[in-house]
Formats: structure tokens, sequence, C-alpha cells
């Protein structure tokens, strides 16, 4: 944004605390998730499912909140859509994995989800440097660490994940918080 009078009253703040909370709930999945391999009680397709189902409301909150904003953030809905298409799928193949009729192996499921993510955050980066907005090039940083931590996700062969399988989702979520930290922190 060209000048701060563009932003109405809060606007900065509520996009700021959303990315802090959204990072935070992927930083909560990835050490939920590395608690798994150590508490197998604690499922894998649990934790991803309402952690995104969280995320979704994270989102679209906001989203419903900001809509007399000129320039209302796009993403938000965009990253809620995914985050709730992809909870809500985690939790159906929580369901089926007791009858043995997943289709994908949960890591796959999970880079899948990265890159969906790192596709809106893309989009995301292209919108805000569209509207002017500083530093618009961290959310590249979040895109390109979303790619990659998809990459790490898919390249576990089995069907379980491991303790490093977690790290890149941890990553992500910090990537997040700082997002939200240096794009609209000022």
């Amino acid at each position: 944004m060209t000048a701060d009078a563009e932003f109405l009253k809060g606007f900065k703040k509520t996009v700021r605390l959303t990315l802090f909370t959204a990072g935070a709930i992927i930083v909560l999945m990835g050490v939920l998730g590395i608690l798994s391999t150590v508490f197998p009680a604690i499922s894998p397709a649990f934790v991803m499912g309402w952690g995104l189902i969280v995320s979704a409301a994270n989102y679209f909150v906001p989203y419903i909140t900001l809509r007399a904003a000129p320039l209302r953030p796009k993403w938000f809905f965009v990253l809620a859509v995914i985050d709730a298409v992809f909870g809500a799928i985690f939790l159906v193949c929580l369901f089926l994995a007791r009858f043995e009729l997943v289709l994908f192996k949960l890591p796959a499921l999970v880079g899948l989800w990265m890159v969906f993510h790192g596709c809106a955050r893309l989009y995301m980066a292209y919108l805000n440097r569209k509207a002017h907005v500083a530093c618009w090039w961290i959310t590249l940083t979040v895109c390109g660490n979303a790619v990659f931590a998809a990459f790490t996700m898919m390249r576990n062969p089995s069907d379980s994940f491991s303790l490093f399988s977690w790290i890149p989702l941890v990553t992500m979520g910090i990537f997040i918080v700082n997002e939200g930290r240096k794009l609209f922190g000022k």
C-alpha cells in the first residue's frame, strides 16, 4: 500500500494476528506430529485434520470481519478453503484408514496440501506486490519453503511419518509467523 492511510483502523493488526495464529497452529501441528512418533496414541491424520479445520476458521473469520476494507485480503478466503478441504480430507482418511480404503499415503497428502498452500502463497505475494505492500517478497520465501517442505514430505516412501518428516511443517509455521511480523508489523 502506498500510504498507511489506505488501511482501515486495525487492518494491519488483524492481518498480523491472523498470520501469527496461522503460523502457531502449523507449528503446533508439527510438534504434535513429532510427539506422535513417541506417543502412538496421537494420530497424525487427526492432528492434521483438526489443525487445518482450526486454521481455516482462523483465516475465514478475519476475511468476514474485514469485508469493509478497500484492500480486503482475498487470499484469506483462498487459504481458508484450502485448509478446510484438506482438513476434511484428513479426517475422512482417518475414518477410511480403519478399513484400509485410503488412496493416498498420509505423507503424500500432507505434501499435496503444502503444494496448494504454496500456490496460495504465490497468489498472496502477487496481490501484495500489486497493492504495494512493503516486503511482499517475504511471502515468496514462505511459498518456496512450502514447496521444499512438500518435496521433503512426498519423498517419504513409507505410510508413516518419521521424526524428521515433521520438521518442515514446523519451519513452515515459523516462516508464516515471520511473514506476519515483517509484512504487517510496522
